[in-house]
């Protein structure tokens, strides 16, 4: 281990207070050791302690758990990643009939089947939950032709899992605890809030660090559960999933989970992402990075959000070395950047590249860039003022709560493809890709967030 567990709380302890981040949990494996630290409070009304065994809601990080869970169906001969979704669920409708016929397995655990990705209403809290969401699907419209690009699509991992529960016979809250958190020995992994609350656990809270407030709404929709709307999980729990996959799909106790070929399957590339986005490649689920740029991926994971909350998984098997951070509000990206560059790189030898320069001298055209890029969650406006562009984002009234009001950005080119920009109240900056040439030479799709907005006319 390449600092000691005092020098991590001490770290975590300082970037908290810089960050503004209400509380904070973390584990790293390293060197054939586990090291956990925690800070801050679960909630600033109770200030109740973080501790190390506190649950925090791990977002999207889930979708490597159900990735896995297709997996294993998948050498049970119950799924097949490239067969049409129709062949597990029959039923399956979006607005695009052929895409509903062709779509398979893959596509969707790849982030590549284009359809809408952010829809989140409520399917309700019956066992059928998940079966009525994909119900509603049917009014869902395309963003992009299936494997056309990569664009984040969280819709299509809850139809993902609808597919396990028809192959396993069990919801999928049951059959992620049976499958994986049981064998894995995390028996706190908790997919409901009646599970959690045995347990000390963190809420969410909005706002600008400084004027942070308890979310209103603790959890998003229990019909979203296999995206990632409501487990929780400890770090150390996200650690040893994580520590399961460079072990070839066996648990620290011996347990095997997986085929070494299933985990050598979600960590192969399927989409290639928008050269220097913040994720170089998708494997099944699996977020993969080239680091050292000599064209194969070492760094895997996933990032999560919630309302209110976000976790970040970083593991890197060829020195065995796995990073879970759990927060709950405040700039928990400029947290999570600053720990994996000081402490996951730090212990698996390997560190993230550096943020392109920009170019000054670059001025826009306005014809290519300017206009409006959409899809469910968002409508970008982007203008050009003084030759320079700003990209303002207007939430769709659903996801208000969520994102807040309009956000004004400047962006810095880098290239004519690539633009930087920073969001107020953070301090990182986000890229901004414009892709594709539509006839009237513009582009088609602004590219940002992971997601894939298209041009309205």
């Amino acid at each position: 281990m390449p600092f000691s567990p005092t020098r991590l709380h001490d770290m975590l302890e300082t970037l908290t207070r810089q960050c503004g981040v209400p509380g904070a949990s973390v584990a790293v494996w390293a060197g054939g050791e586990l090291a956990e630290a925690a800070t801050g409070v679960c909630n600033l009304e109770t200030q109740v302690p973080v501790t190390p065994d506190a649950l925090f809601q791990i977002g999207s990080i889930t979708k490597l758990y159900t990735s896995a869970l297709c997996l294993q169906l998948v050498e049970q001969g119950k799924l097949a990643l490239d067969a049409p979704v129709r062949d597990t669920m029959p039923d399956f409708r979006v607005k695009d009939e052929e895409v509903a016929a062709s779509v398979t397995l893959r596509d969707l655990l790849a982030h590549r089947s284009g359809i809408e990705g952010d829809y989140f209403r409520d399917a309700g809290r019956g066992e059928d939950r998940v079966e009525k969401f994909v119900g509603l699907m049917a009014a869902l419209d395309q963003v992009h032709e299936p494997g056309e690009m990569f664009s984040y699509c969280n819709t299509g991992f809850v139809a993902a899992g609808r597919m396990i529960e028809v192959a396993d016979g069990r919801i999928w809250d049951k059959a992620v605890r049976a499958r994986i958190a049981k064998p894995l020995g995390t028996p706190a992994f908790s997919t409901l809030p009646e599970q959690a609350m045995r347990y000390r656990t963190a809420v969410g809270h909005l706002g600008q660090p400084g004027k942070l407030f308890v979310t209103p709404i603790v959890y998003l929709a229990q019909s979203n559960a296999p995206v990632g709307s409501t487990p929780m999980a400890m770090a150390r729990d996200v650690v040893a999933f994580a520590r399961m996959l460079m072990a070839g799909g066996t648990a620290p106790d011996g347990a095997r989970l997986l085929a070494a070929e299933s985990v050598a399957a979600m960590q192969t590339a399927n989409t290639v992402c928008p050269r220097r986005m913040n994720i170089d490649a998708i494997g099944l689920a699996t977020f993969m990075w080239d680091w050292d740029g000599d064209g194969t991926y070492e760094v895997f994971g996933h990032d999560g959000s919630t309302i209110g909350q976000a976790a970040w998984l970083r593991y890197h098997p060829a020195s065995g070395t796995a990073f879970c951070l759990l927060t709950n509000g405040g700039n928990g990206k400029a947290m999570a950047d600053a720990l994996i560059r000081e402490v996951f790189s730090a212990a698996a030898g390997i560190a993230p590249p550096e943020l392109p320069p920009t170019d000054p001298a670059f001025r826009a055209d306005p014809a290519r860039y300017e206009g409006r890029y959409a899809n469910t969650m968002e409508t970008i406006e982007v203008t050009v003022e003084e030759g320079r562009l700003v990209a303002t984002s207007h939430p769709a009234p659903d996801y208000a709560v969520i994102a807040g009001g309009p956000k004004r950005v400047p962006l810095e080119a880098v290239n004519a493809e690539l633009f930087l920009g920073t969001a107020p109240g953070m301090t990182l900056p986000q890229t901004y890709h414009f892709l594709g040439t539509d006839t009237a030479a513009r582009a088609r799709w602004l590219h940002q967030g992971a997601r894939a907005h298209k041009r309205l006319e």
